[in-house]
This record gives structure tokens, sequence and C-alpha cells, in this order.
């Protein structure tokens, strides 16, 4: 049985530094850390459209702006979310994925060494163990990445490591599942269902009905991320799977939004057939940052289907 620990094992975040605050994922972090009471630095490419104090924009890819960054911020804690977010993303264009995501990577963690940061937070995937990993994944699985996405981060982890082991850098990175939810811009399948059920259209997927997803709400990704972030003391591993529960097939969340949305019509490109059990394991998540999934499917998806039918209505 794993043993968790519990929240009084949690380090003071001190002053926090997130890079990619304009993001899905970095967006959700910052409101979570200012709802907290946190001393928050926000960080990205993108001007800043809220007005929030504390703003800075940076490119990564830029060593001199990066190492102004935290020379001018000094900080305890990164969380570093900024970069390229899917496979999706920038598909066209490796070279950019590779400079964002691995050299903007190197270049925090020189400047978060010559800074003295206490602790650095990788945003990773569970792209590095590829897109069709078999059987229960922990974080001792065979790295077999097949996109310059997935390899971006292999070497974006490889590089935490190093610094950790040779410079003393106390390092985690956290493996994100597929994150979805209110917020999200970048198009996905998910996305792509709801919109239709809203507009009442018939959609054809890719896929079969025994497809398994990886899905994981945006709140409990933010959690996750921050159990790595404060808890206590230096940890057993350098990486970390977030994810939900249990994987869940491609059918079952078209059931599960059907039941939400009562017109959305699927059809399954490909005819269904057996596929092997897969998921990731959260034991030693479990154990040493404290961490479990809040919030089921179906309640997730509820609230994303009222997140993008009001915004639907706001459009007419």
């Amino acid at each position: 049985m794993v043993q968790e620990r519990s929240r009084s094992e949690r380090r003071p975040l001190g002053r926090v530094l997130v890079t990619g605050a304009a993001g899905f994922l970095g967006n959700a972090l910052v409101n979570r850390l200012i709802l907290d009471g946190e001393n928050v630095v926000m960080s990205d490419l993108a001007p800043d459209k809220t007005a929030r104090p504390g703003w800075q924009t940076c490119d990564l890819t830029r060593q001199d702006e990066v190492e102004r960054l935290l020379r001018d911020n000094p900080v305890d804690t990164i969380i570093h979310a900024g970069a390229v977010s899917g496979p999706m993303v920038m598909a066209d264009r490796p070279l950019d994925i590779w400079q964002i995501n691995v050299t903007g990577t190197v270049y925090l963690l020189q400047a978060a060494l010559l800074s003295k940061v206490s602790r650095f937070v990788l945003c990773s995937s569970v792209d590095v163990y590829g897109s069709d990993p078999i059987g229960l994944i922990d974080e001792d699985a065979a790295f077999a990445p097949q996109t310059v996405y997935g390899a971006s981060k292999v070497a974006a982890e490889a590089a935490l490591v190093g610094y950790a082991c040779q410079h003393g850098i106390d390092g985690l990175a956290v493996r994100l599942a597929w994150i979805y939810g209110p917020g999200r811009r970048t198009p996905t399948t998910l996305e792509r269902l709801i919109r239709a059920g809203l507009a009442d259209e018939a959609v054809v997927l890719d896929h079969h009905a025994a497809e398994l997803t990886h899905y994981l709400f945006i709140d409990d990704a933010v959690s996750g991320v921050l159990a790595a972030a404060r808890a206590a003391g230096r940890l057993p591993r350098c990486a970390y799977n977030i994810a939900a529960d249990g994987s869940v097939p491609m059918g079952r969340v078209v059931e599960t939004l059907q039941a939400l949305l009562p017109t959305l019509g699927v059809t399954f490109r490909q005819e269904s057939r057996d596929t092997e059990s897969a998921s990731y394991s959260l034991a030693n998540t479990k154990r040493d940052l404290g961490y479990r999934p809040a919030t089921t499917l179906s309640e997730g998806l509820r609230q994303y289907v009222a997140a993008l039918r009001t915004e639907a209505a706001a459009h007419r």
C-alpha cells in the first residue's frame, strides 16, 4: 500500500516564477498561486493582457533575456511551463520545437543555477513514453518518443538530471497526461467533439471506440505541478507521472459527452478492436508528492462543455 505524504510535509514556495504564464497550463498555475496568496512572477513571450503585476516578457530562446529575467527577479521556485504544448503544435517547425523546449530549458537551468534557485519544476509530458505504451507505465519505463515534441521533452529532462546530478539543482520533471478543460485554446479531438455537439453536427473520428485516452483535467494538472513544487526535502526521483487514475476508451468518452450533448452524433472510422490495457502509474506520485487526481471524467467534461457553451453564446 502506498503511504502518501501529509499536507504538513510541504516546503514553502517563496517567490515563484511561472514561465509560459500566458498559456493554458501556465495561466491556470498563476491563478491558483495567486488564490493561494503566493508571490508570483509571470513570464511569457507574449505580452500580458490582464495587467497583473509581476509580468515579465521574456524569450526563453534568448540567453541574455533569460539571465536578465532571473537577475532582475530573484525567485526561490521556478515552475517551467513555457514550452510548445503538444505534438500537434508547430509540427511543421521541428527546429523551433527543439529550440524552445530544449535550448530554452537549458538557458533557464543555467540561470537558475547562477541564481541559486531552491527548486526547479519542469513540465514534461507522457509523450516521452511514445504514443502507444502498453501496460502500467511507471517512471522507470523506457523512453520511446515518436515525435520531435516527445524527443524534446526527453532532452529537456536529461538536461534537468544533468544539472541536478552535477551541479546540485533540486529539480523535478512532472510528466503530464493530456490536459483538457476550460481555457484550452489548442485544437483537440475533445474540443472538436464538444463544438460539434453544441452545433448539432455529426463527427467522424479517425479512431476506434476501444482506443484508450489519457485525459487529465486542468485543475488536477495544476494540483500535480504544485504538489511537486511544494513537496518537502530532496525527493527520491527526478520525474513523476501526473495523470488521471486509469485510462478511458474513446467510446466511453463519447458516451459521456453524449449524456451532456444528446444531439452529438459520432461515427468511428476504424472498426473497434481489442486494445491492450495501458495507463500511467501514480504510485510514486501519490507516495512522494501526496497527489491524487480529484476530478472525474464526467465532471471535467461537464465543466468543459459549460465553458465552450458560454463562449459559443457570446459569439452569436
